[in-house]
């Protein structure tokens, strides 16, 4: 006796008895929702990355990324988000490897898509050598932390 041909007919049966045991469905609601899932909504705002380094481009992104810096630097985080808001608070703190916050500056945007920020750390006397640490928050809400390196100069040009 072969069983496969049974038990296809017995799946069969039953994927038609559970069809037959539905109920009517309305298609233009279904219709609908399908129509609206095809369309983009705008993404709820959202910080998509956080880059650190030595020097920002027009477009407000690191153009030239590193973690090592040295005390005569200029040391700037961009900040990327996507997604739309009314407005929405992005902040840098700029944290000394003794966890004093030697920096903080925010500014506010009412980004409706991709948008960039850039913030910097400078000290004209020069940034003490140790490791620091930028913490960016969203709507006061920690979001990344990005740590790096200031040392002294080398000496030789290299």
């Amino acid at each position: 006796m072969n069983r496969k041909p049974t038990l296809a007919l017995l799946l069969g049966a039953a994927l038609l008895a559970g069809a037959c045991g539905r109920e009517k469905r309305d298609d233009s609601r279904d219709t609908a929702t399908a129509a609206e899932s095809t369309v983009a909504q705008p993404a709820e705002f959202a910080v998509t990355s956080v880059m650190i380094g030595k020097r920002i481009g027009a477009d407000q992104r690191v153009a030239e990324p590193t973690f090592r810096f040295t005390p005569k630097d200029t040391v700037y985080a961009a900040v990327s988000t996507e997604g739309k808001a009314d407005s929405a608070r992005i902040a840098a703190h700029w944290i000394y490897q003794t966890g004093k916050v030697i920096d903080s500056t925010s500014r506010t945007i009412h980004p409706s898509g991709p948008t960039n920020v850039d913030f910097h750390l400078t000290n004209p006397k020069g940034l003490a050598v140790g490791t620091y640490a930028v913490k960016i928050l969203a709507d006061g809400d920690s979001v990344d932390t990005r740590t790096f390196r200031v040392a002294k100069e080398q000496q030789g040009g290299t």
